[in-house]
C-alpha cells in the first residue's frame, strides 16, 4: 500500500498528558504552592509554552523543573499504551504501513519509552525537538517524519489528540484523524481540516484499507 501512518506520542500512544499535569501538581504541593489551573496546562499541549515553563520556574526553581521532568518520565513507565492504538499499528505491522512518530517532546526522552513498551522497532524513525526549530502546531515535524516515511503528505494518515498536533498534521498537507482523551475531549477543533475525528481503531483501519484520501 502507498500510505504511511505518523501518531503523535503524548496523548495519543499513553496518557502522559494527565501524568505530566500530575506531576508539575505533585512538585508544585511539596513546595507550599497552588495546584496548576487545568486550562492553563491545556493551552500548552501538544505543543511548547514559554509562558507555562517560567510560570512553574519561577515557583519551583531550576531543581524543581528538574524534578517534575524525572517525575514525568519515571511515571510514565508505569503507564500502558492505549489498546486502539496498539490494534492499528498491529495492522500496520502486518500490512506492511510503515510509521513514525512525531512529538513535540524531545525525542531523548519518547524514544526510551517507545523502547520500554516493545514498540520502538514498528517506527521507521521517531522526530522529536531537537529535528525542528519550531514544534506543532509547526508543520516542521511532520515534513520530516514524512520524508522518512518516503510518501507524499497526501497519502499519510496523522494520528493526534490535540489542536496543536492536528493543525501541524493539516498544515504538513496529510490527512489528520483526531483521537481526543479525557484531556483534549473538550478542546474545540472547529479550526483544523481534519479528515476524521473521535472513531473507532477498525474505523481507522477501514480508511486504510481503501484509498488515500487525497490522490497525487
Amino acid at each position: 500500500m502507498s500510505i504511511g501512518v505518523i501518531l503523535d506520542f503524548d496523548g495519543t500512544i499513553i496518557d502522559s498528558e494527565t501524568n505530566l499535569y500530575n506531576a508539575i501538581n505533585r512538585n508544585l504541593a511539596d513546595r507550599g504552592h497552588k495546584p496548576l489551573e487545568i486550562e492553563r496546562y491545556k493551552e500548552s499541549i501538544g505543543s511548547e509554552s514559554d509562558e507555562l515553563d517560567d510560570y512553574i520556574l519561577e515557583r519551583v526553581g531550576e531543581e524543581g523543573v528538574r524534578a517534575i521532568a524525572e517525575d514525568h518520565l519515571r511515571t510514565c513507565l508505569d503507564l500502558e499504551c492505549y489498546p486502539h492504538i496498539l490494534k492499528l499499528m498491529d495492522y500496520c505491522r502486518n500490512n506492511g504501513i510503515p510509521m513514525a512518530v512525531a512529538t513535540s517532546s524531545r525525542r531523548e526522552d519518547i524514544t526510551p519509552l517507545l523502547q520500554h513498551f516493545g514498540i520502538l522497532d514498528a517506527f521507521v524513525s521517531v522526530r522529536g525537538k531537537e529535528d525542528v526549530e519550531h514544534v506543532k502546531p509547526d508543520p516542521a515535524l511532520y515534513r520530516l517524519a514524512g520524508e522518512d516515511l518516503g510518501l507524499p503528505s497526501a497519502n499519510i494518515y496523522a494520528i493526534e489528540d490535540t489542536v496543536n498536533g492536528s493543525l501541524a498534521a493539516v498544515r504538513a498537507g496529510m490527512n489528520a484523524i483526531v483521537l481526543t482523551n479525557e484531556m483534549t475531549g473538550d478542546m474545540d477543533f472547529g479550526m483544523v481540516d481534519y479528515f476524521a475525528k473521535d472513531i473507532k481503531s477498525e474505523e481507522i483501519i477501514a480508511i486504510l484499507e481503501g484509498e488515500p484520501a487525497v490522490t497525487e
